[in-house]
């Protein structure tokens, strides 16, 4: 695995630790996005095993770069709502 990946995903686990109020809809296991790159912003609760996605890793890497991590609450991803539903959908099929 990339290191830039392991930087994202460390920093991502200690983002999700600060985090002090878990909305009843995210599971164990789970983290919410938000797609942002849109009108509308759509929020996904998505499983922890997709940090090991090589395409949801990169998204992150651009969130980062482009928001930074130091916030609370769900992760802004930049991009469309349809592009992070394929992302989700192919991973589905794996």
């Amino acid at each position: 695995m990339n290191m830039k990946y392991i930087v994202v995903i460390k920093i991502l686990i200690k983002t999700m630790q600060h985090c002090v109020m878990i909305p009843q809809d995210v599971e164990e296991g789970h983290f919410v996005v938000v797609a942002a790159k849109c009108q509308k912003p759509k929020r996904f609760v998505v499983e922890l095993t997709c940090l090991r996605n090589p395409s949801f890793l990169r998204l992150l890497e651009e969130a980062g770069d482009e928001y930074g991590f130091k916030h609370e609450g769900a992760i802004e991803i930049p991009c469309e709502p349809d592009e992070l539903q394929t992302i989700l959908q192919e991973m589905k099929h794996e």
